[in-house]
């Protein structure tokens, strides 16, 4: 027994599990599972731009698996076939779509969508036609720069006019008129801060006293007997205009006298006739006045 297991036989069983151990890690470090089972399916791509080994695999966000393996097919016109190392139980539909597809950085990976119509699905090892998708910077040379080399000449139009405007000595001349203004707005700004700091306090002070003098007027306001004046002026109201009732109504003789168009007349008439008899006797005293001694 001591034979079998010698001193050899030890440093070579320590060996291979040593590259055993090598070979588990490196698969580890590479995204490989070795102890876990799987499926291999060829997917053949026309372009395998930005696709790096172990590239992960995901079906709808989800990772199924990895690249395992890129092999430029020379047989086939020069088809590039990429080895997909997929689940165990995951099972590819026929005529599902796999497609190539690159984030903004670059980076490839490779995305399968499940084609959910069918019964039949791919036996393992089959070679499945993948497709490639544009990513943002194949977009980026395919659309945009074409329309940006468009732009160019406006640009460069937009550009002179810029440089023109630069140049004009009326700009210059507005820079300056502006910055005038700017000064002049500073030393506004300084003499309307010294105005603050002068003249400020006084006015508060004199609006301070002015509201001292109104709160004095109106205390002394208060003060008055309003209610008792109120009251008188009230009577005396009511007292005009008892007069102007009695003056104006026909029951009364000042009324009578005010409002009897007749009466007013009559006695219009009573005052002519004094009036004429006055001036008679002034001129001819001797009809009315008789003097006799004996």
């Amino acid at each position: 027994m001591k034979k079998w297991f010698g001193k050899e036989v030890k440093i070579a069983l320590s060996v291979l599990a040593s590259i055993l151990i090598l070979y588990v890690g490196i698969n580890y470090l590479k995204g490989i599972n070795v102890m876990k089972p799987s499926n291999y399916y060829y997917v053949q791509f026309p372009n395998v731009a930005g696709l790096a080994q172990s590239a992960p695999v995901s079906i709808d966000g989800y990772k199924v698996g990895l690249e395992q393996e890129i092999v430029y097919d020379y047989d086939a016109n020069g088809a590039i076939k990429v080895l997909l190392n997929l689940d165990k139980k995951l099972k590819i539909p026929v005529d599902s779509k796999v497609y190539l597809e690159t984030d903004m950085l670059g980076t490839a990976s490779i995305v399968i969508d499940l084609n959910p119509h069918v019964s039949e699905y791919y036996d393992h090892g089959a070679v499945i036609e993948g497709e490639v998708k544009s990513g943002l910077m194949q977009n980026i040379q395919g659309e945009l720069l074409p329309q940006f080399a468009l732009l160019l000449p406006k640009l460069d139009s937009i550009l002179s006019g810029l440089q023109t405007l630069v140049n004009d000595p009326a700009l210059s001349a507005s820079v300056k008129r502006i910055d005038h203004i700017t000064a002049n707005l500073e030393r506004s700004s300084v003499q309307l801060s010294q105005m603050m700091k002068d003249d400020v306090p006084a006015i508060l002070d004199n609006v301070q006293g002015i509201t001292a003098q109104v709160n004095q007027f109106s205390g002394t306001l208060n003060s008055l007997p309003l209610q008792s004046t109120m009251i008188s002026v009230q009577k005396t109201s009511d007292n005009l205009q008892q007069i102007t009732n009695h003056l104006t109504s026909p029951d009364n003789s000042p009324g009578l006298l005010l409002n009897d168009r007749l009466l007013y007349d009559k006695a219009n008439g009573v005052l002519g006739s004094v009036d004429s008899l006055m001036i008679d006797l002034r001129l001819n005293p001797k009809r009315y006045v008789h003097f006799s001694l004996f």
